[in-house]
């Protein structure tokens, strides 16, 4: 697909290629003894190291609070005079759909009614009843509110102080350069961060891409009776992945600019319709209350891993999620870090963090409520519809019980698709440009490097697909977690060590670093 020349990062572009690669052939060999075993792997790591990631994002959440109240807050990325490049719809629209926004389509109205009627054996609560719901309100919020962007956003602050003030190369290994210096430019250090970074990101995109094929095929077969198969979904698979190849390649301020603008507007307006036609005295009370509990119960939320028990709830759900977003989370942050440039501290973690939590709680308090109204009031058993259609099926039935369904239902595929789209077409761009070497001095990665990543992390959701085995993408992308756990938290040190011990005694130095000039910023690329 592309010539590798001296540009190209070839040990760190061949890990995720030949590791993936290698898990289609066995896979295609034995299927069900390949993912049972990913899977074995999967609950021991979980059951005997999970709590190491409750212990870890809880920090990073702790962390990004506290040091919006620290003075080091105000400082600029790039230096005093940095001008940002977007207004702050765009980059609010771009960081949330580039976060969460393919989830939030998935799950939205799925994990309130799942974990509702499905309590976990630490819980005392009748399923179906008020503390019930509760449980499952605020455990839907940690899942998709603060916690996950506080992962993107610990990964985003290292990254963007790093390029912008520290003049170090666009790619996640220059998020240790705070703390561990040159050492985190050799090439063991930045090849062995960078290939880690690689791997969690092509299974990611990979698992969350099949995921959106199936939801997208299942909506069809809704809209117009097309019955999925290989073949609907080979088809889903290429507009897909021609979509977000080409915007990737149009660049940040055309495809991804114009795509994540769309797309939260499309957000928006689904959510103002929920409320407005659903029952909107119950959602506004479900929200209120889950968001005053979630608040006050933060601490023991994160903390959850019910000792003793045989359902492994916590494993299968808190934990499987953190390490989700934690294979996201290195690559997001170099995203984000590419369209901060800027920004201050405090500004970066209020549009990054604040906000699309924000967002998270009232979508999924607003779904959630819609789908729980419907199910306790006896107009819809959308629990037995979930257990006997799947996942993929509820967000796309329940807007039947809304005014103009039938207009709403291809809006919805359309927000599924844009949503996917503009999360691989920003993983794209971003892992185009980790896959360049140094010195390249370019702010977009060649066209014939984003096409490969596109194309092989496409390729790639469909052959699992195929192979009944994308819970194979998935067992690894969770893996991976563990060690971007490791690595977040070296750079959560080094921006505590650099900004705000280092400062203390080293004054002059720390300010020559915040106020690199703009000229010098533009040969970081």
């Amino acid at each position: 697909m592309f010539k590798f020349t001296e540009k190209y990062r070839i040990g760190v572009i061949a890990a995720p290629v030949i590791l993936f690669t290698t898990l289609i052939i066995i896979g295609l060999f034995n299927q069900e003894l390949f993912i049972s075993t990913l899977w074995g792997i999967f609950a021991y790591v979980m059951n005997n190291f999970g709590f190491t990631l409750n212990i870890g994002c809880l920090i990073f959440v702790l962390f990004l609070l506290g040091i919006c109240f620290h003075p080091v807050s105000k400082i600029r990325f790039g230096g005093k005079e940095a001008k940002p490049e977007l207004t702050r719809w765009n980059y609010w629209a771009i960081a949330l759909c580039a976060g969460i926004g393919t989830g939030i389509m998935f799950y939205g109205a799925v994990e309130p009614l799942m974990h509702t009627y499905s309590v976990p054996q630490g819980i005392v609560a009748v399923p179906g009843s008020d503390e019930a719901i509760m449980f499952a309100i605020t455990r839907s919020f940690y899942h998709w509110s603060i916690t996950p962007y506080a992962i993107y956003a610990i990964a985003g602050l290292a990254i963007s102080y790093a390029v912008y003030n520290m003049n170090k190369p666009f790619k996640v290994s220059s998020g240790l350069y705070p703390l561990l210096g040159e050492r985190a430019m050799s090439p063991l250090v930045a090849g062995t961060v960078d290939a880690l970074t690689l791997i969690a990101i092509v299974g990611g995109v990979s698992g969350a891409l099949g995921a959106g094929i199936m939801q997208i095929g299942k909506g069809l077969q809704y809209t117009i009776g097309l019955q999925p198969s290989y073949t609907v979904w080979a088809v889903i698979a290429i507009v897909i992945i021609v979509s977000y190849t080409i915007s990737s390649a149009s660049g940040l301020n055309k495809g991804i600019k114009w795509l994540s603008d769309k797309n939260a507007w499309i957000f928006i307006g689904l959510l103002l319709i929920v409320i407005a036609f659903g029952p909107t005295k119950y959602i506004s009370d479900l929200t209120l209350q889950g968001f005053g509990k979630f608040v006050d119960e933060f601490i023991s939320i994160s903390t959850f891993t019910s000792p003793r028990n045989t359902d492994m709830w916590p494993q299968w759900w808190d934990m499987y999620f953190l390490a989700d977003w934690l294979a996201f989370g290195p690559i997001v942050g170099l995203f984000l870090a590419r369209i901060s440039y800027g920004r201050t501290i405090r500004e970066f973690i209020l549009i990054n963090l604040i906000l699309p939590a924000g967002f998270g709680i009232i979508w999924f308090g607003a779904f959630g409520g819609f789908v729980l109204d419907l199910q306790l009031t006896g107009v819809f058993d959308a629990y037995t519809f979930l257990n006997t259609e799947g996942m993929e099926s509820i967000m796309l039935k329940i807007f039947e019980f809304l005014p103009m369904a039938a207009l709403l239902r291809p809006i919805i595929i359309l927000t599924i698709a844009l949503s996917f789209v503009t999360l691989a077409d920003s993983m794209t761009s971003s892992v185009a440009l980790m896959s360049l070497k140094d010195g390249t001095g370019v702010k977009e990665a060649p066209l014939s490097i984003k096409v490969f990543w596109g194309v092989f992390i496409g390729l790639t959701a469909y052959i699992f697909i195929l192979n009944g085995g994308i819970d194979g993408t998935k067992v690894v992308m969770a893996l991976s977690g563990f060690p971007i756990l490791i690595i977040e938290f070296l750079m959560m040190t080094g921006i505590i060590y650099k900004l705000i011990y280092k400062s203390d005694y080293d004054k002059s130095e720390f300010e020559k670093e915040n106020v690199l000039s703009c000229n010098e910023v533009e040969k970081v690329g």
